[in-house]
């Protein structure tokens, strides 16, 4: 089950968000604001990330590094306020999507799916990668 994590500073957003994404049957803990992330960060590995960066511009790409450093493997999806953000910029950051506010549940639920297809897909792949190379030095030993 892909585990997923909310990062919201309004708690009555993030209720609703871990409660959207737990009715679809994800696992999801009950979320947090930012000052609390890094804890759960250390803790836990997530499948997925939503965070909403607000309007803080010049913090929201350090906090973008630190999410990618944290849980490298994880997509994430960023909430952001119209104008704020260069999303080319955020993609290049390892951002899957960027969800503009205001938003609905549904569609940041319906982009959390397509998301996690994603990473299964890459996980795939990269677990067919090692197994090929196993293969590959199990036949060269027997030459």
């Amino acid at each position: 089950m892909a585990r997923v994590l909310i990062i919201e500073e309004q708690e009555k957003v993030r209720r609703s968000l871990v409660s959207a994404f737990k009715r679809e049957g994800f696992e999801t803990c009950d979320g947090t604001e930012w000052s609390g992330a890094a804890e759960l960060f250390a803790k836990n590995a997530y499948d997925l990330i939503v965070f909403d960066l607000g309007a803080r511009t010049s913090e929201g790409y350090d906090m973008l590094k630190t999410i990618k450093f944290t849980n490298s493997d994880a997509e994430l999806i960023a909430i952001i306020s119209p104008d704020t953000y260069d999303t080319g910029r955020m993609s290049g950051c390892g951002v899957y999507d960027c969800i503009l506010k205001p938003f609905r549940q549904k569609d940041v639920v319906r982009v959390g799916k397509k998301a996690l297809e994603k990473k299964q897909l890459a996980d795939k792949v990269r677990n067919l990668e090692q197994i090929m190379d196993m293969n590959k030095i199990i036949l060269k030993g027997k030459n």
